[in-house]
């Protein structure tokens, strides 16, 4: 396999309705390259084998057609509804649109002429999904089968369709050479996760490193088992969902999908590198492995000489050749060891192919530190989100507390300009037009009177306004990924715990230990974060032997989950890079204490499905349509859970008793295990109907149908009717409403900062191109907005234009008359649509020459 990374290569991601209607229909599509495979162990081997890539000169990107996104948003519609919306839309077409109705017409007819043919019958989304995941398709003379779900896609239904001659080695080397198809049935493969777990490979990665997993010790997992009251999740009597408050056995997985890995391997200011491999994710913490183990050798035992039994009878490896020490949770390939006879030797199998890939693992991601800047005090901040402000009990003191910070901020984008001017220079992208807005405002910083300058920053002034009013209020604080009793790990290593009973060798109940912080207690929360039982109060502690040991920056934490329900009350966490988001807020503090203990945590004993499937591509439809609907099902679940939040708040202080609003607390409950289970869909199947158990919890009397106000920022699509709700989330929404003007400042109109130069020198072909070519950019920019896009592939598109319309205004040389010419057009013949996408493109691509034609202050004014 190759050992560098592949640039990440650009494929064409299709609505599977076009497909059917290329094939079927004669409909040609345009093929748009806004799909990506990204930079990963998977892509190093597709183009090991053979895949076919091209660089476009326009924008430096890699693309192929070898593999094709294929999304199954649509159906495809029958003649009849065709003809009927094209009826429609002749109906409304002006008169003078002769050519285009004929057009219309004609294609009418032609159905007409068709309809019994069965290609004009409709096709549903899974009859579509099964059609093509069975036969595969033929597009420009390419046979493409059903490949793999793309590891980022998991969870929306898109899967990716393969050249079929790739196919064969591609599928074999991501199953690590097993024929999971046809199998005997006592085999008992895992259908579901299997497709979860052969696209860990296609994860993208940052970087590599080298491990031999002869350098692996494998040790059990551990779990802690103790009982607890908890409101117990499970169907009751109706056949819903229900909510129990009783006595319950709660399970914690230790180190459950972490690994420790020895210091030598990580770069100085990293903890966590979350790796992947064949079936195999885990994130690896920076642990001076080895000095532990030399400070543990047991006496009268040379440490050269010492070897540690690792979980499986009869494997033993010396304790000097130790490296990684991780558990079964992180490598998933043991779920499909009866294949093989034994775990063992699955275990065996899998270092065998990580050694013929030339021990390669790719790195995801590492833990990094916010990017939101500090409060006052130098503190580093971090938002909140919605979820987690509206399962607080706040009132109208505690909101205005907490938005002081970001009240402070706005008051400052909006009257200092130098602060505005390093805000917008902080937040930079290729897509934006904040860098040219900023270098013209360091040239001449009275550029900030112009009308085009003041409507820009408007507009980021109100995108900030509204991104507070979703619940993106910063605090002190940051996302920390969890290290899961590290102490424990490296005792277990050795043998050094009761595997049975596990006792605490360093952090206690709900004690943490992050350098972040000072001694102290600190709130958490984690996302899915749906009510009051999801709020952690936990105890910062400093322990030396974790210092002693680990190499950890901040943004790491160490937590416990020894007799203490953590897993549960964070929304079923566990350590494969999960991370918490740690607050230090005195007022925070002062709620968080308020509920702790008060609520209790929600355990899912909802049944998991027992159906059986065979690896093959009908039952394969057959789930990916069902882990279709899961995007649907979070987004569904979540604003429910919100509902009831908001509602039972309102309830509460309109004096509702607790009792009275038990109910509600249940459906709770319900929502609570809800959210975890459609995250789990992706590999896991269960024996209830999302859409129903939602659509029951929605019936409840106490949901009004009128929404908080907050909710325009919370829903989709369709019209709703808003009311005041008494609930944190509309106190912040009054909060953010009712905000100063900026101070009143004198008009300059944008021609007075040009620098005067000949316009009848300027070319006036050239003037024609860059209009020509920027009106395109902004009509095709905008199409793209008004199409069913998700936010990754059209921000490809708009990247994909911006670009291949900046390439040609490049390559022109644009002297200093046409430069004037085109500024004073600009402002003079109404272009205000394109104004600011005009004056980006030309800083963007003739930097020296836009800059030059604008005078400094001393000359101007």
């Amino acid at each position: 396999m190759l050992s560098e990374l592949h640039k990440p290569v650009y494929i064409p991601s299709v609505e599977g309705s076009d497909i059917y209607n290329y094939m079927f229909r004669g409909r040609d599509f345009e093929v748009k390259y806004i799909g990506m495979i990204p930079s990963s162990l998977e892509l190093n081997k597709l183009i090991d084998t053979g895949l076919k890539t091209i660089k476009k000169k326009t924008n430096q990107k890699f693309l192929s057609t070898d593999i094709i996104n294929v999304k199954f948003k649509q159906k495809v519609d029958s003649g009849q509804h065709i003809i009927k919306k094209i009826s429609a839309k002749i109906e409304k077409l002006d008169e003078t649109k002769i050519e285009y109705k004929d057009k219309l017409k004609d294609f009418v007819a032609l159905i007409e002429s068709e309809l019994k043919e069965d290609k004009w019958k409709g096709v549903s989304y899974k009859e579509l999904r099964e059609k093509l995941y069975l036969e595969g398709f033929v597009y420009n003379g390419v046979r493409y089968v059903v490949y793999k779900r793309s590891s980022a896609k998991s969870r929306i239904g898109q899967c990716l369709f393969i050249r079929e001659k790739l196919h064969k080695p591609m599928i074999k080397w991501s199953r690590m050479n097993f024929e999971f198809k046809n199998r005997r049935l006592e085999d008992e493969i895992d259908f579901p996760s299997l497709l979860a777990y052969e696209s860990l490979v296609g994860s993208s990665i940052e970087s590599t490193i080298n491990i031999n997993p002869n350098n692996i010790l494998m040790v059990k997992d551990v779990e802690s088992i103790f009982t607890k009251t908890s409101n117990v999740v499970r169907t009751g009597a109706n056949k819903y969902l229900d909510s129990f408050t009783e006595e319950s056995k709660i399970k914690n997985s230790l180190f459950d999908g972490e690994s420790l890995l020895d210091a030598s391997y990580f770069e100085e200011g990293k903890s966590m590198m979350l790796l992947r491999n064949h079936m195999f994710k885990s994130a690896a913490f920076n642990c001076k492995i080895q000095k532990f183990l030399t400070d543990n050798c047991p006496e009268g035992i040379d440490y050269n000489e010492w070897k540690i039994s690792s979980m499986y009878d009869g494997e033993e490896i010396f304790a000097k050749d130790i490296h990684l020490i991780t558990t079964p949770s992180s490598l998933k390939a043991l779920k499909f060891h009866k294949i093989l006879g034994s775990e063992k030797k699955m275990w065996q199998h899998w270092k065998r192919i990580v050694i013929l890939d030339e021990c390669v693992f790719g790195v995801c991601k590492s833990e990094k530190k916010s990017k939101l800047g500090f409060d006052n005090e130098g503190k580093l901040i971090q938002q909140t989100s919605y979820q987690m402000l509206n399962s607080l009990p706040m009132k109208k003191e505690d909101v205005e507390k907490f938005t002081r910070l970001e009240k402070g901020f706005i008051e400052r984008l909006k009257n200092d300009d130098d602060f505005f001017v390093a805000h917008i220079r902080s937040t930079n992208n290729d897509m934006n037009s904040n860098e040219m807005f900023a270098d013209l405002y360091d040239k001449n910083n009275d550029i900030a009177k112009t009308k085009i300058f003041r409507t820009f920053r408007k507009k980021i002034i109100s995108g900030h306004v509204t991104h507070i009013k979703n619940g993106k209020v910063r605090l002190s604080g940051d996302y920390c990924v969890m290290l899961g009793n590290p102490m424990e790990f490296l005792y277990h290593a050795i043998g050094g715990i009761n595997v049975e009973d596990p006792e605490v060798k360093a952090l206690n109940y709900n004690e943490v230990y992050t350098t972040m912080f000072d001694e102290k207690e600190i709130t958490g929360f984690r996302n899915p974060h749906t009510s009051p039982n999801n709020v952690l109060l936990a105890v910062n502690k400093k322990v030396n032997d974790i210092d002693k040991y680990f190499n950890l920056t901040s943004n790491i934490v160490c937590v416990n989950a020894i007799g203490f329900p953590l897993q549960d009350i964070l929304s079923g966490c566990d350590y494969d890079s999960d991370t918490v988001l740690l607050i230090d807020d005195e007022n925070l503090l002062t709620i968080t204490k308020s509920l702790f203990g008060k609520y209790n945590v929600c355990i899912n004993q909802v049944k998991s499905s027992k159906k059986h499937y065979t690896v093959c591509n009908k039952d394969m439809a057959t789930i990916d349509n069902e882990l279709s609907n899961s995007q649907k099902y979070i987004g569904r679940t979540v604003n429910t859970g919100q509902l009831c939040m908001s509602s039972y708040w309102d309830l509460l202080h309109k004096g509702k008793s607790e009792e009275e609003l038990s109910d509600l607390m249940k459906k709770l409950d319900v929502v609570t295990v809800l959210s975890g289970i459609c995250i789990d869909l992706a590999k896991k199947m269960f024996e209830i109907n999302i859409n129903k158990e939602i659509e029951h919890i929605c019936q409840i009397k106490e949901l009004k149908k009128e929404k908080p106000l907050f909710w325009q920022y919370v829903n989709q699509g369709g019209e709703i009717t808003t009311v005041k709700y008494d609930c944190p989330m509309d106190l912040l929404f009054e909060e953010m409403t009712d905000l100063d003007y900026a101070d009143k400042r004198a008009n300059i109109p944008f021609n007075d900062f040009l620098v005067k130069r000949n316009m009848s020198d300027s070319l006036r072909n050239q003037e024609s191109k860059v209009f020509g070519y920027v009106e395109n950019m902004v009509s095709k920019i905008n199409n793209t907005y008004a199409k069913h896009y998700s936010e990754e592939e059209r921000d490809r598109r708009i990247d994909d234009i911006i670009k291949y319309y900046s390439f040609y205004v490049r390559k022109l040389q644009i002297n200093e008359d046409t430069m004037y010419s085109l500024l004073i057009k600009l402002t003079k013949n109404k272009k205000d649509k394109i104004a600011s996408r005009l004056l980006n493109v030309l800083h963007s691509t003739q930097k020296r020459q836009f800059l030059d034609a604008f005078s400094v202050k001393n000359d101007t004014l």
